[in-house]
């Protein structure tokens, strides 16, 4: 079977064509009825008017002449010009006249179907006359005086009666009224239906270009080629699937640029101190090295770092799992960054870096998870406290009230240059392009804090210049 008929294309023509075709039949067949019905009224009023014309004609005829003598003539008459059968009784019911092609017809039929309307003049009632009522084809005997020609007005444009078989005229009936709209109708709806297939063909093909585009990116993307991009043509709702799709396939870029430059980054933050661990294991094969506490003490300070690597690296897959969890409860934000600020002092002093703390005596309690804060506080210390040169200074404050606790940290260090600040969040980003250990560690500190807060639907942000400090402040929302 042809791949087109399943075409979604192929598929709304289809529908819209149904939907049309009864629409438009159900609106001919209403309208149809309706014509037929109004024909059928015209027709009885038309025959009600005639009745009356003919009962004039005979009421007038009797006041002139007071008799019904000779009034054939006028009968036959007035029966061309209506185009109506007509039947005229006496007061006594006796017949004094009739028209139509079957005189002969017996009397029993005569009122049968016929208008009966009296004749009245000034001295009473002096008959009844019955009118038949106009055919749906209606076609008469054209009257003419014998030795007459006919008159003026019955002559067609070549002078000619217009005249039918056997010498009938032919008058206009209702019924092509109702004919000549059910025609009117057929053919409107026949045209209305090919422009309407036309343009639904036509709007159809332009809607699902992009949809095909749509399709085509897709089955790409899904190949591996994260390049593709659609067109964004209009504001309907295909536009927004568009634009939808671009940032869905920038989205996907930007994550699989992120996690080919991680796995780079893993690489080389692991092959360094592995490599290092492996030359100092094979100088102690080899005798080159002994092992005494220096030697033991590199490899141990190298081990220790892929491990603090390695944790660093699960945490972050943790905060970035779905399924991670954080353990709340009441606590005192103040005690844990005071805690924070006495474990690193030692290493504060000893580098020659003045430590200032200012926080609270007394704060309301807050909730949270104290161990993943702590963690946060300590990789803002720890990175306050290896980019401040001896002499500088690290402060910490801390306030809690409505409607966040907010902590920060303010060094006096080198500080960011400000096209560096947007990134310095990002994994495995460091300031210092030489990617030196002794500046800094892998650059996951930042990062994995960042997390942690946001998990706690606070917020983190860094403000610093260039050799003037840098302040690293985040807040944590207040439980209702």
């Amino acid at each position: 079977m042809p791949s087109w008929i399943f075409s979604l294309q192929f598929r709304l023509v289809v529908s819209f064509a149904l939907v049309l075709a009864l629409v438009l039949g159900s609106v001919g067949v209403f309208i149809g009825l309706a014509a037929d019905r109004e024909a059928e009224r015209l027709a009885g009023l038309s025959d009600r008017a005639h009745a009356l014309r003919i009962k004039q004609v005979l009421a007038e005829y009797y006041e002139r002449n007071k008799s019904w003598n000779d009034v054939q003539p006028v009968l036959d008459r007035t029966a061309f010009v209506a185009g109506r059968e007509i039947v005229a009784l006496d007061k006594d019911g006796k017949l004094i006249g009739r028209t139509g092609a079957d005189k002969d017809r017996a009397a029993a039929s005569w009122r049968r179907g016929k208008l009966a309307t009296p004749l009245v003049v000034s001295s009473g009632e002096v008959g009844t006359v019955y009118v038949g009522p106009g055919r749906r084809d209606p076609r008469h005997v054209a009257y003419a005086k014998p030795d007459a020609p006919p008159p003026v007005e019955m002559l067609d444009a070549g002078g000619a009666l217009p005249l039918v078989g056997n010498g009938e005229l032919e008058e206009p009936s209702w019924s092509r009224f109702s004919d000549v709209t059910n025609r009117t109708l057929m053919w409107g709806g026949a045209a209305a239906g090919a422009a309407g297939l036309l343009l639904m063909s036509l709007t159809s093909r332009r809607m699902l270009r992009s949809v095909r585009a749509l399709t085509s990116a897709a089955r790409k993307m899904g190949a591996g080629d994260l390049s593709q991009r659609v067109p964004e043509e209009g504001r309907d709702e295909i536009g927004q699937l568009a634009r939808t799709f671009n940032n869905m396939a920038d989205g996907l870029q930007s994550a699989e640029r992120q996690r080919r430059n991680m796995v780079a980054d893993v690489a080389h933050e692991l092959r360094t101190p592995l490599s290092n661990v492996q030359g100092y294991v094979e100088a102690l094969r080899d005798g080159v090295l002994q092992p005494d506490a220096p030697t033991l003490g590199a490899i141990h300070q190298q081990v220790r770092y892929l491990a603090d690597l390695v944790e660093d690296l699960r945490l972050l897959a943790d905060t970035e799992a779905g399924d991670f969890s954080l353990d709340r409860e009441p606590a005192s934000l103040t005690d844990v960054v005071r805690e924070s600020v006495e474990g690193i002092r030692a290493r504060a002093d000893a580098k020659g870096v003045a430590i200032e703390a200012d926080l609270p005596t007394d704060s309301p309690n807050v909730r949270f998870d104290r161990t993943r804060i702590a963690q946060v506080v300590g990789n803002l210390l720890d990175n306050a406290v290896r980019h401040t040169p001896t002499g500088g200074s690290v402060r910490v404050t801390a306030s809690v009230g409505p409607p966040a606790a907010v902590v920060s940290v303010e060094d006096t260090g080198e500080g960011i240059p400000a096209d560096m600040l947007p990134f310095i969040f990002e994994r495995f980003y460091r300031v210092d392009p030489s990617r030196r250990r002794a500046t800094g560690g892998a650059g996951l500190g930042l990062t994995i804090a960042k997390q942690l807060v946001e998990a706690h639907g606070g917020s983190i942000r860094a403000e610093s210049a260039a050799n003037e400090g840098t302040t690293i402040t985040f807040d944590l929302p207040l439980d209702a």
